[in-house]
């Protein structure tokens, strides 16, 4: 049996158009729902790397300049390790700031200091022998000398000066070498100067950052 297709030729190609145009439309169909996801996709990664970009930005604000913060740890190093050399070149050192501390502190209203000298020298202790004695040699420490220059309304003050100074423990033989009148800014005064001795032992200190507790330390005490 033989099938004869009496259909024209352009009905059959017109069918195969319609059937290539709906493969066309399922495939491009197929094809957009892909770009839709790989939109969403990428929009998402977006979000995240611009979430992430945010955090690095607060982090970065956060730490601040590192460079200028680096640089203030090196000066600071710097000064430490300068200060441990100096320690360890000189010795131990004596807290003198503290040691000025407490002369200013009992000194009264319009008294001030205007020069301080310190000659330290090594002396014999005390007890500890007799000076040309091979066999008992004393035992030496060092002693500064200082002299202390400032001025004063009156001598009763200076005075009084000399008093609480020969009180504390830290100094020893406090005695006036001399007062007399002065002028300053069109005022009379009184210009002193006062010599002392401190023996430097009890206050030498090993590390550099307790100097400062030290002698506050001695202040409250001599107080």
């Amino acid at each position: 049996m033989k099938t004869v297709n009496l259909l024209p030729d352009w009905y059959l190609h017109q069918q195969r158009q319609k059937k290539n145009l709906r493969l066309h439309l399922v495939v491009m169909m197929f094809v957009g729902a892909g770009i839709v996801a790989a939109t969403g996709l990428a929009r998402a990664r977006l979000s995240i790397l611009e979430f992430r970009r945010h955090q690095l930005a607060n982090r970065v604000i956060e730490v601040g300049n590192v460079e200028g913060e680096l640089q203030k740890r090196n000066a600071e190093l710097k000064r430490v390790l300068d200060i441990q050399s100096a320690y360890r070149e000189l010795g131990n050192t004596v807290p003198m700031s503290a040691v000025i501390q407490q002369i200013q502190n009992e000194m009264k209203p319009g008294m001030a200091l205007s020069q301080l000298s310190i000659e330290v020298r090594p002396e014999p202790l005390k007890g500890s022998g007799f000076v040309g004695d091979t066999k008992h040699p004393p035992r030496y420490h060092d002693v500064a000398h200082l002299t202390v220059l400032g001025i004063a309304p009156n001598d009763v003050m200076i005075a009084q000066l000399i008093g609480k100074i020969s009180a504390n423990p830290l100094f020893g033989d406090c005695s006036l070498n001399f007062t007399r009148t002065d002028i300053l800014n069109d005022y009379l005064v009184r210009r002193f100067e006062i010599q002392m001795q401190l023996d430097l032992e009890p206050l030498a200190t090993e590390d550099p950052e307790a100097a400062g507790s030290l002698a506050q330390g001695e202040t409250d005490n001599a107080r």
